[in-house]
């Protein structure tokens, strides 16, 4: 009898007592809207300075057609915990292939042979490498005693260009050149405190332009926002 009164009474203690409180769920949006970059001058230079107004101007230029939105990227995380998130596919593509023989000996005797040239196609590939080309993201959300949201955030966009001819080469079996991928990457790491609900201006990236000129014409502005979710 008495092991059954103490067995109620910590039941009793427990539903009383609650549960132990779980880390808060916070969840983090990253969106990447490419402007012109006269257009990043003058929403910088205005009066607004809040990553919100910011935001809102440039979704709302993206929904007229004078602005892209390129990317939207959203994981869920415990406050304290890191979350990773990857849209990717992966580029593999030979770097090195099996080297031509070269003579011994005297190079001053070399003849160069007569019979013609190999088959490009049995060439074989030595070494290869593998590019992931996509969207990766890291981040880590704490929520602070305050209410805000820190941030560390480590986004990457990575995109394949175009296959670069590195040695020209055609013969009576076609072309076989050998090209290799030129890859473009956008990535920046930051840490930073955010308002839950709300928008926040993180990074402007800078694209390259096809052809090698010294002006800027396009901006991309990667905005942040942090939820804290209500407990399930």
């Amino acid at each position: 009898m008495k092991l059954v009164l103490v067995a109620l009474t910590l039941i009793s203690c427990g539903i009383a007592g609650g549960t132990p409180e779980r880390p808060k769920q916070v969840r983090v949006y990253l969106q990447f809207i490419e402007v012109p970059h006269a257009t990043l001058t003058e929403m910088l230079g205005g009066h607004e300075k809040g990553g919100q107004a910011l935001h809102d101007k440039a979704f709302a230029l993206a929904k007229d057609g004078h602005a892209k939105l390129m990317e939207t990227c959203m994981v869920i995380c415990r406050s304290g915990q890191k979350a990773s998130l990857e849209t990717i596919r992966e580029e593999i593509y030979p770097t090195e292939y099996a080297p031509p023989g070269l003579p011994c000996g005297n190079l001053s005797n070399i003849r160069l042979p007569t019979d013609p040239p190999a088959n490009p196609l049995f060439r074989a590939p030595t070494a290869f490498e593998t590019r992931n080309t996509g969207v990766t993201f890291n981040v880590e959300a704490t929520l602070s005693s305050d209410g805000t949201i820190d941030l560390v955030l480590s986004p990457q966009m990575v995109t394949r260009l175009r296959l670069e001819t590195w040695m020209e080469h055609v013969d009576q079996w076609g072309d076989g050149s050998m090209r290799m991928p030129i890859f473009e990457t956008l990535r920046f790491t930051t840490s930073n405190s955010v308002e839950s609900g709300k928008f926040e201006l993180v990074s402007a990236l800078t694209p390259k332009a096809n052809a090698p000129v010294p002006a800027v014409s396009r901006k991309i502005l990667v905005f942040v926002r942090a939820d804290i979710l209500p407990d399930p």
